[in-house]
């Protein structure tokens, strides 16, 4: 049951934050950028209280590492925020940036010769465009 409600929420979550993102970027074109940075902002001060316990428990993660990580999603996370001005309409937007996970996958495969179980890691990469596709249709 809990993972039913964790799922549940998850899908919520983003479903909600979708909506409203494109219906202000309708509005307030240039707000993109600050909503990224406000949800940056509330995940770190988040993880920083509860995760982190105010900086009393020692990261596993070196924090040079994470901040190149971190630093790295925020710059895509903008970048994907331009091509909402170009009147995209957000599935579609979401079917070309869940490709990224097939893509990685595929270079994962060729370049560095990993093997996946073909009822697991494969399935579960390609399912996210396959249901935003759908969920574009309509």
């Amino acid at each position: 049951m809990h993972i039913i409600v964790a799922v549940v929420f998850t899908w919520l979550g983003c479903l909600v934050n979708g909506v409203f993102l494109e219906t202000l970027i309708k509005h307030v074109p240039s707000c993109g950028h600050v909503i990224t940075f406000a949800q940056f902002l509330l995940i770190s001060i988040e993880g920083f209280i509860f995760t982190a316990k105010f900086g009393t428990v020692k990261p596993k993660v070196p924090l040079r590492e994470y901040g190149i990580l971190v630093a790295m999603f925020f710059v895509v996370s903008v970048i994907n925020n331009y091509a909402l001005y170009f009147n995209i309409r957000m599935p579609l937007h979401l079917i070309f940036r869940s490709g990224s996970l097939v893509a990685n996958m595929a270079l994962s495969i060729l370049m560095l010769k990993r093997r996946y179980v073909l009822h697991s890691k494969p399935l579960s990469l390609v399912s996210p465009p396959c249901g935003r596709t759908c969920d574009s249709r309509n």
